[in-house]
């Protein structure tokens, strides 16, 4: 589908690509960008840096310094004593994946509407100061190729390809009468099964399918390791794939210098995916402080993706969900203020927590769901974590971990979430300071003067 996305997509963001600055016109046209008059939150110490002065040269930031800086041909740039912080990570997102995951794509979406959504999605993340994301299942590699060349703004993306399942696992998207790929004889009977989700059972079967999504372009791998709410055949507590099915797709990646992720939900579910060599975790309703401090000694980094059960009212979930989907959400969302608890309680557990929103809404209403990907700040915010933690969760905690895709990491120029000297300029001047105002960010439109990402402006808005 890689090819298919590519040819229906370059003609219509050609069109668009003239609106927006490209990494053609800037090599081009390449002069230094010097920040003056700003306070930096360098995305890991809570103090600022008063008064500071921040160069920018190619994609890269180039100095930091209290002391006036003479640079030449410069481009000067006065933040009038605003915020500059490091450009923000969303550490789980689904940018080619739409509601309804069963009748809609599989019924009303082609890969061709699928690619289009998806490329238009990524102005909106970029304008909301998203600078990277990481994306935990469908086919975003086509996608990260668009921004990448410069053809159409959007955040760096770290894709994950298609999602891997067992049968009746959280993503196999079949209904019920639809035939199984495998134990038909007939090979998959949908593109969703050859491109959107890879239903594999056994080792065997789940070597060949890491192997496929790392040719495809992926950085790391996500298997669905318990039940989730949106699936239709497989309960909460379900458990999904044993210790050799998670073993062998933690090899498989590791022999290309990579790791795994996990969809998990449950204590045992959690243990499964840490005990078998997975490196990162997604959701962890049920943690346990058990579980919470094996994590803090394994360094297990996570997501939780609160916003899909507090973005939303229990009156609106029912109407949303069917009724089986309505109770586990419910019981997730009863589960969640716990969660939060022990990861507040575990010391070592915030330095592990990494900021993703998992949306997920009907093609046509993305792009106002988008809007609401900074509500997550809230959400952290009335769960008494402090700015400064909101923060760090958000940019260099996000950094790190998609540092653990080594030689897999498109991005090697220099470590992103942080803004220190060698690092790349993906930045964000933000009218006041969230370290005393976190809901600055939700309000991006306004707040966010200017956002940077390689070294190139894509929204200034200062007077």
């Amino acid at each position: 589908m890689n090819g298919c996305l590519m040819r229906i997509l370059v003609p219509a963001v050609l069109a668009a690509s003239h609106l927006f600055p490209t990494h053609a016109a800037a090599q081009e046209e390449s002069f230094p960008i010097l920040f003056t008059n700003v306070h930096v939150f360098d995305g890991v110490n809570e103090a600022r840096i008063e008064n500071a002065n921040v160069l920018v040269v190619d994609n890269l930031i180039a100095e930091v310094s209290t002391e006036p800086l003479a640079v030449a041909n410069a481009q000067i740039i006065d933040g009038g004593g605003r915020t500059l912080m490091p450009g923000m990570h969303d550490q789980h997102v689904h940018l080619t994946v739409f509601n309804p995951l069963s009748d809609g794509l599989r019924q009303n979406i082609t890969p061709f509407h699928l690619g289009g959504v998806a490329t238009i999605r990524s102005e909106r993340i970029l304008m909301n100061g998203f600078t990277t994301v990481r994306d935990l299942g469908g086919p975003a590699k086509s996608i990260a190729r668009i921004i990448d060349s410069g053809m159409f703004p959007g955040p760096r993306i770290y894709s994950s390809e298609a999602f891997i399942t067992q049968t009746s696992g959280h993503a196999d998207f079949r209904k019920l009468n639809d035939r199984h790929p495998t134990l038909s004889g007939q090979g998959p009977s949908h593109w969703v099964e050859s491109e959107m989700s890879f239903i594999a059972d056994g080792p065997d079967q789940i070597r060949m399918a890491v192997r496929e999504n790392l040719r495809r372009g992926a950085t790391q791998i996500k298997i669905m390791v318990s039940g989730g709410v949106t699936s239709e055949f497989d309960p909460l507590h379900s458990l999904q794939y044993q210790a050799d099915e998670i073993q062998m797709a933690v090899k498989t990646a590791e022999q290309w210098g990579t790791y795994v992720t996990c969809h998990v939900f449950t204590e045992q579910a959690i243990r499964n995916c840490i005990d078998n060599g997975a490196k990162t975790v997604e959701h962890i309703p049920f943690l346990t402080p058990e579980v919470a401090e094996v994590m803090v000694q394994k360094q297990i980094m996570f997501a939780t993706a609160v916003a899909p059960v507090y973005s939303v009212s229990t009156e609106q979930a029912e109407a949303f969900y069917t009724p089986a989907s309505f109770a586990k959400w419910k019981a997730v969302r009863d589960a969640a203020a716990n969660m939060i608890e022990v990861i507040q309680t575990t010391p070592g557990m915030i330095d592990l927590y990494t900021l993703g929103t998992d949306l997920i809404n009907n093609w046509d209403q993305t792009l106002e769901q988008d809007k609401k990907m900074s509500d997550e700040f809230k959400y952290l915010l009335e769960a008494n974590f402090t700015p400064f933690d909101i923060l760090r969760i958000a940019t260099s905690n996000g950094a790190r971990m998609n540092r653990l895709t080594g030689l897999n990491n498109p991005y090697q120029d220099g470590p992103l979430g942080v803004v220190e000297e060698g690092a790349y300029a993906d930045l964000l001047l933000v009218d006041g300071n969230p370290l005393e105002d976190i809901l600055l960010l939700s309000d991006p439109d306004t707040n966010l003067k200017i956002i940077m990402k390689d070294g190139v402006i894509y929204k200034n808005t200062l007077d």
